[in-house]
């Protein structure tokens, strides 16, 4: 066996070896792997404090309907539904009780973390439109897939970042963030 081979198995070896905790077996999981964590999925918020929640308890009230957008990457033609965006950012923005509109207009970053590495960062200032409180912007876990709501497929669970138009405008013309298991805000 060559040399890259025998790392590889020591490592495999060594990570059998270790006490199954949920900690340890995210960490082990590598970056891009579609599979949920033992457990199940988490979107973990950092701000002003820390929140980890777990997929059963990020609501999916709101919808966002992709059919309408226009001329639009055609992975997001469908109806998304999750919660808004800056109802996340307010458990962890600072804001008491709910989210802190003043801190958002004079502008911080949002970093969106997805389990695939990419990392869009943009400025809460998006989360206005003409001085209000845009509504269109919908952090999804569920998608209707010929008339039935389910979870988000694998390429694109846990979260995914919808809504706009256009969504593409604050990642550099990419496709909507997807894969999201952690959002950062930087003061």
């Amino acid at each position: 066996m060559n040399r890259g081979r025998l790392a590889v198995l020591a490592t495999a070896l060594t990570l059998a070896a270790l006490p199954a905790s949920p900690a340890l077996a995210r960490a082990a999981t590598p970056v891009g792997d579609a599979s949920p964590p033992p457990g199940g999925w988490t979107l973990t918020l950092v701000g002003k404090k820390k929140v980890v929640l777990p997929i059963v308890k990020v609501p999916a009230r709101f919808a966002w309907n992709g059919a309408k957008a226009g001329d639009i990457n055609p992975t997001l033609r469908y109806v998304y539904k999750g919660q808004r965006l800056q109802r996340l950012l307010g458990l962890v923005d600072g804001g008491k009780p709910s989210f802190n509109v003043a801190r958002a207009k004079k502008g911080y970053k949002i970093r969106l973390i997805c389990r695939d590495g990419y990392k869009p960062t943009f400025s809460s200032r998006i989360l206005f439109k003409k001085g209000k409180l845009r509504t269109d912007l919908i952090v999804a876990k569920r998608k209707m897939v010929d008339s039935v709501l389910q979870p988000l497929p694998e390429a694109e669970a846990p979260f995914r970042l919808v809504g706009g138009p256009p969504i593409t405008q604050p990642f550099d013309n990419k496709l909507s963030a997807r894969g999201i298991v952690r959002i950062r805000l930087i003061f």
